[in-house]
């Protein structure tokens, strides 16, 4: 509150001015009876001025204030502090019609002629207010957010950053104000120059961007971000503030690398087998701690596939998640099995993690019998289910091959003219008529057989000898 002499001049100037001012002006005298109620006073308050001139000051003063009001200013007259008891220089008045209004109020001591008047100037601060509240629920908002969000000034030093920025980095408000981003985040050692330059480009731009970022922070641990920027233009179109963005993007790329070298390994030319291995690699390196098993439906029974290097089906006191692996008709096609010593993960990446594992697994089972029927159309034939000739010509090489000190025998017994037989009982019946006649010698021979479809009319069943 400051205090001043007033004193009447002959032209009479100041109280025209005050009349004409924008500001709401409030004149009392030492009996709190308002002196002075300017027009600007008048619209603020909705008060004609006769109706409070010559009047206690108290029908101006805010209801939840009435209380205090006439204390303090006793309390002031008597030669007490100067400050407003209950008040802050944001005041909310109340009109006539009981509606409200917030105001920045100040307030002055006044001596004219050795008796103390109070002089009130005050403004409709609505405009000043909303905003401020405003931007009090929208820092509120940002500070809340799980996402890392930061602003920088135009030399990239940081100005502003909510909670989620220090849970990330690690860095208080304290540490990090007035740094640049550049050198508060600090770029691996070993990181690659791409990464080096593409970190400084998004800082440095003046454009809307994003970029994926290997960064560490204060406890040097590395992850992968997803940074934007935002530029923030003044009136007068010259940058004022750049705002970034920061998402934790390492679990997803994790997750992105365990699709593509899966698929790859699926494209190329790694057996079954070995896709199931890079698998379950990929998915120990991302929860580690974890021991992986995969089975896989062969000839109606669950068979082993690929599973962890350190699997021991002994060890104790593992959680243990079982998973079936489906294809698109719902028929379970194979199991994911998960044993765990303790997880660090949430439980949503780790679900995250079995989904696109069971996807993947289910792709490649799919592909592998896929495979199995193509080789069983390529060597088998398709009405009789016997071998066909290629596969036959490459069964016997085989057999030559695996024999090198006792080389076997081989005879082939042909029926020609044997139409008439497949008509009448089909394939299935003709091939144990040869069989039958071709046991005998066989039994002799100690041999082998496969039965072989040749041309129309005809099968061929070919004994081989096998030991001495």
């Amino acid at each position: 509150m400051r205090s001043f002499s007033l004193r009447y001049t002959g032209d009479n100037i100041l109280f025209p001015a005050l009349e004409q001012s924008m500001m709401a002006v409030v004149l009392i005298n030492e009996k709190d009876e308002v002196l002075f109620f300017n027009r600007s006073a008048e619209k603020l308050w909705g008060y004609q001025r006769q109706e409070v001139l010559g009047k206690d000051v108290s029908g101006l003063v805010p209801s939840y204030l009435k209380g205090i009001h006439s204390g303090f200013i006793s309390h002031n007259r008597e030669g007490g502090e100067a400050r407003v008891e209950g008040m802050s220089r944001e005041l909310l008045l109340e009109r006539k019609d009981g509606s409200t209004v917030w105001t920045r109020f100040s307030l002055s001591k006044v001596d004219v002629g050795g008796r103390l008047h109070y002089l009130a100037l005050v403004r409709d601060a609505s405009i000043d207010m909303e905003r401020q509240e405003q931007q009090r629920l929208l820092i509120l908002a940002v500070d809340h957010v799980d996402r890392p969000v930061i602003v920088l000034d135009t030399g990239r030093r940081i100005v502003q950053m909510n909670r989620a920025f220090t849970d990330m980095f690690g860095y208080s408000m304290k540490e990090a104000a007035s740094q640049t981003l550049d050198s508060l985040l600090r770029l691996d050692e070993l990181s690659s120059t791409d990464n080096r330059e593409r970190f400084h480009r998004l800082i440095w731009q003046d454009s809307h961007d994003y970029d994926e970022i290997l960064l560490s922070g204060k406890n040097d641990q590395q992850i992968w971000i997803k940074a934007s920027t935002s530029p923030v233009y003044g009136a007068d179109k010259q940058l004022q503030n750049i705002v970034m963005t920061f998402s934790d993007i390492t679990e997803d790329l994790r997750l992105r690398e365990l699709e593509k070298d899966t698929l790859a390994a699926m494209s190329g030319h790694q057996s079954f087998q070995e896709t199931g291995e890079i698998i379950c690699h990929h998915i120990e390196s991302i929860l580690p701690g974890t021991e992986v098993s995969l089975q896989y439906l062969h000839n109606g029974v669950m068979s082993p596939w690929a599973s962890s290097p350190t699997l021991d089906p002994t060890t104790e006191n593992l959680a243990e998640r079982q998973m079936s692996i489906r294809r698109r008709d719902g028929m379970t096609t194979g199991l994911l099995t998960f044993r765990s010593h303790g997880r660090k993960e949430t439980l949503d990446f780790i679900d995250r993690v079995a989904d696109i594992s069971i996807h993947l697994c289910a792709l490649a089972i799919e592909q592998e019998y896929n495979r199995l029927q193509i080789e069983q159309l390529v060597q088998f034939d398709s009405l009789t289910g016997l071998p066909n000739r290629n596969y036959l010509n490459q069964h016997i090489d085989a057999i030559f091959d695996d024999r090198e000190e006792h080389r076997p025998a081989v005879f082939a017994i042909s029926v020609d003219n044997i139409r008439d037989v497949i008509d009448a009982t089909g394939y299935s019946a003709t091939e144990q008529v040869v069989i039958f006649f071709s046991q005998s010698p066989a039994d002799a021979y100690r041999h082998r057989s496969v039965s072989q479809p040749d041309r129309r009319d005809a099968i061929r069943h070919c004994l081989y000898r096998h030991g001495n």
